[in-house]
């Protein structure tokens, strides 16, 4: 590392991807003017008083007419650099007339020209690229972790990139991610840029956040026009900077994931009431407990004989009955002793049976509706979530859901249910409390959440939820429902700004994570409209594993029974049989054959070609695949 004062250069980085920084571009800040209750943005800051640590460099950013001095630590390390802005040592001597309220970190950085060859990596889905060709003007702003005004976003990655030819880099939101943006400035006179926008304060009169807001930059080679690059370093940022373990060395003293690994998450969608305003209709039976285990001969029949079969609308009113009441167990269907007698018919056939549960909507016609759980707007309104089968819903801080209802988690667990878990919505968008008895940032509310789920971990030994953000990675075993094929829509309805620029969503997140927790793509039935077997292999290529969600009679959630066992069985032979070693596997290598066909290879050696189009490509015919069996 060596700094010159006087030009304001960093030269960081160590050798063929060693950059110079310039410092007097280093910083934005987002200003509040207090007097006239507008916003404005000062770029000009000088760095000043270099102090040596033993690991790196503090510099002080200092803007003299603003009374902004912002100390900013860095550090070279041997994939790259990380850059520390101590957000509780800032000093606005001016905060009587104004106040800071966002910080832009290394605007410049990744820089480039319409027209230059490559893409910027965007967090949004499961990765979006934004190729650098000549876009409409365009600025975003995207949440690392999803917001509610922009849920369809589905942000869960606290990290953003860029490949240029064969060289990448990965930029990581390490701290202050609960409150940051990734910036994307398109065609904006003929320049790109992508860079973090740290949140310091969501109001003026808010003290500033003491977090350290970190970014840990990471360079990258692969092969060109490549993300893969990009995603296995994230998997390792996950793992040695997250502490993300391992799934496979997770399996070897867990029995209950070593069977989950190895099994089809299987649906079984019991009852439902329809949407109402109030809640006040009857429930809808798809499925009683005594015709669920005739479910189960037939899944066996078929076989399918490890699965994890979780029971959706077990609980009193159906599936968003009555929440956050469960009990009594809904009569309807079969009551308790139904109930029982089905958990024991699954244990007995060797299948784990868990409950479909959740931890987040509250319903007024609840009996247990308590208002004092209620997260709770600044404005003292609760959040509302959506209209349901229970009516309109509102939304639980999970900060307090422990102090009322905690003592559900056991009962439930005491009805006999074993094996992998599943929690509904626990993929919230982040949201504040201002409930002054749990008032909680978005960070206290995420982590919180998480602790909860620790809980159901520690009981049952496995938890699955539909998404798992970055920041849930170390609680969390098991994902679904979020990939590139079944979230393009997301897109469409979404930002008009971001449906401009983008122009693929990618399976970057699933690449990254393979190895750390198993997940799914969609159920079976939802592959009809392009045929079974293409929508098992499509998500096959890219480590999905296949899924089902039946009833038994159609007509609301939940496919026909019969129908989804038949269009799974050969989904479920490819991989739970053929592809049984890949499951706990980091992937080594991906690589995309053409629009409809890639390469996928795990640490252990096993490669997976697939053509799931209707063409030809190399020696692949259409719709299928080949295994192959390297060292491992």
């Amino acid at each position: 590392m060596n700094l010159n004062i006087e030009t304001g250069t960093l030269n960081i980085g160590t050798g063929s991807r060693a950059v110079a920084l310039d410092l007097t571009r280093f910083l934005r800040a987002r200003l509040w003017d207090l007097p006239e209750e507008r916003e404005r943005t000062v770029a000009e800051f000088a760095p000043r008083l270099p102090q040596p640590l033993s690991d790196g460099l503090r510099l002080q950013f200092v803007n003299e007419a603003q009374g902004l001095y912002i100390p900013v630590e860095f550090r070279e390390e041997a994939e790259g650099f990380r850059v520390t802005v101590k957000a509780g040592w800032i000093c606005e001597q001016m905060s009587i007339n104004r106040r800071l309220m966002a910080l832009d970190v290394l605007p410049e950085f990744l820089r480039t020209r319409v027209g230059d060859k490559g893409f910027y990596l965007l967090p949004d889905f499961s990765g979006a690229l934004v190729r650098f060709r000549d876009h409409l003007p365009t600025i975003t702003r995207d949440r690392l972790y999803m917001h509610q005004s922009e849920w369809e976003k589905l942000n869960v990655m606290n990290c953003f990139g860029l490949k240029q030819g064969r060289k990448g880099t990965l930029v990581v939101v390490h701290q202050g991610d609960f409150f940051c943006h990734a910036v994307t400035e398109v065609n904006q006179e003929g320049a790109n840029r992508i860079y973090a926008s740290f949140g310091l304060r969501h109001e003026p009169g808010e003290p500033i956040k003491q977090q350290d807001k970190e970014l840990i930059v990471r360079f990258t080679e692969g092969r060109e026009d490549d993300y893969f690059d990009l995603a296995r370093s994230y998997h390792r940022y996950l793992v040695r900077e997250r502490s993300v373990s391992p799934l496979k060395a997770r399996l070897e003293e867990n029995p209950v994931l070593a069977y989950s690994t190895g099994a089809m998450r299987t649906k079984i969608f019991h009852g439902h009431k329809p949407s109402s305003l109030d809640g006040n209709v009857p429930m809808e039976v798809y499925a009683s407990f005594e015709q669920s285990e005739k479910i189960l001969d037939a899944m066996w029949a078929a076989e399918l004989k490890k699965a994890v079969v979780t029971l959706v609308g077990w609980n009193l009113g159906g599936h968003d009955g009555s929440y956050p009441q469960k009990f009594p167990v809904e009569p309807a269907l079969g009551g308790e002793d139904g109930l029982r007698h089905l958990i024991a018919k699954a244990k007995g056939m060797g299948y784990q049976i868990v409950p479909h549960d959740s931890l987040s909507d509250m319903y007024k016609i609840a009996q247990t509706y308590d208002s004092e759980v209620l997260l709770r707007k600044t404005d003292g309104t609760p959040v509302l979530g959506g209209i349901w089968g229970s009516g309109q819903a509102a939304k639980s801080c999970p900060v307090a859901y422990f102090d009322r209802y905690g003592p559900d988690v056991t009962r439930i667990r005491d009805l006999g249910f074993e094996g992998h878990y599943y929690v509904d919505a626990q993929s919230n968008p982040l949201f504040r409390c201002h409930d002054l008895r749990h008032p909680a940032d978005e960070e206290q509310f995420a982590l919180s959440q998480c602790k909860m789920i620790q809980c159901y971990r520690g009981l049952y030994g496995a938890v699955s939820q539909e998404m798992v953000p970055a920041f849930a990675l170390p609680f969390v075993d098991e994902g679904g429902q979020h990939s590139p094929n079944n979230i393009g829509w997301c897109l469409q309805r979404g930002d008009e700004k971001l449906k401009r620029i983008v122009d693929r969503i990618v399976p970057f997140y699933q690449l990254a994570v393979h190895g750390l927790i198993t997940y799914q793509e969609s159920w079976v039935h939802s592959y009809r409209s392009i045929g079974p077997r293409k929508g098992i292999l499509r998500a096959l290529a890219f480590g999905a594993r296949p899924s089902m969600e039946v009833s038994w009679t159609g007509g609301n959630i939940g496919d026909v029974y019969t129908d989804s066992i038949r269009d799974v069985r050969d989904g479920y032979r490819i991989a739970f049989e053929e592809l049984a070693d890949t499951h706990g596997e980091p992937v080594e290598d991906f690589e995309e054959l053409a629009p409809e066909a890639s390469r996928i290879t795990y640490a252990n050696g096993t490669g997976l070609s697939v053509n799931w189009g209707n063409t030809p490509v190399g020696d692949l015919a259409p719709l299928s695949y080949r295994i192959e069996r390297g060292h491992g």
